[in-house]
């Protein structure tokens, strides 16, 4: 049996706008920050192609799957990073939350401007042969009823796969939802019967510390089949803050699984 990390991580888009936590100071930070955890799995939301070219320059121990979500694929995206060492990569694709989810930069009419998109990811660990199926999504961040439709996207694709191979299964990222939302709320009821490992976490989303002293603003989420909740060996924000430099404008978020 090994320990696994799995980190879920918007990594927020290279603003310029953003001051001392432009990226462009916040990456060897995270570059340290990654290189002493070394989790297993990273699922990255808000990744531009000059956040991935340094990623894929310092990260030759992981493999990075995924997609830009433009129509002519590009702007941002969403990556997982799979540790090679550990995990042979099986199979991957990504799809649009949309009624045509394979066609390119395709949106609900009612969502914001910007496309959203889901990865997934199938694994196989190289020293046990455990297989795991990674989910991992960026709902919209403007209205409720297109994060809804979206989520009941990935949890019917979830069904899709199942019916082919069922796996232990890892749906992880930026839901744009609090806790109280009906977005929570489908993934608490779904018949797929997911569990939130991240419950006992009350904020993720900070703006680079600008919102620390109000109210809890989850919106980052984990959420496992029961094989992983029962294998679940703890889960914590990654707050680390060096001189007003934070990691991202949201607390990444790791759980460890005994699989």
């Amino acid at each position: 049996m090994s320990l696994t990390k799995i980190v879920t991580f918007n990594i927020r888009n290279a603003w310029d706008t953003d001051g001392i936590n432009s990226f462009m100071h916040r990456a060897g930070f995270i570059y340290d920050k990654i290189t002493a955890e070394m989790p297993d799995i990273i699922g990255f939301q808000e990744c531009t192609p000059k956040i991935m070219g340094f990623m894929e320059k310092v990260f030759p121990e992981y493999a990075f799957c995924g997609q830009y979500r433009s129509k002519n694929y590009w702007g941002e995206g969403l990556f997982v990073a799979v540790k090679k060492d550990v995990w042979t990569v099986l199979g991957f694709e990504s799809f649009w939350m949309s009624e045509t989810p394979y066609v390119a930069g395709s949106r609900f009419p009612l969502q914001s401007n910007c496309p959203r998109i889901c990865n997934v990811v199938q694994i196989r660990n190289k020293e046990s042969g455990a297989m795991l199926r990674i989910f991992n999504l960026h709902l919209d961040h403007v209205e409720e009823e297109a994060r809804v439709l979206g989520m009941e996207c990935v949890l019917n694709k979830i069904e899709e796969f199942n019916e082919k191979l069922y796996l232990p299964t890892v749906i992880l990222g930026d839901f744009n939802s609090y806790p109280s939302s009906k977005t929570i709320e489908m993934c608490n009821t779904s018949s797929l019967e997911l569990f939130d490992v991240t419950s006992g976490i009350e904020r993720s989303n900070h703006d680079f510390g600008r919102n620390l002293p109000s109210s809890p603003s989850k919106i980052d989420y984990i959420y496992v089949t029961e094989e992983l909740k029962n294998a679940c060996n703890g889960v914590r924000v990654w707050d680390d803050c060096h001189d007003g430099i934070y990691l991202s404008d949201h607390y990444p978020i790791c759980a460890k699984f005994e699989i």
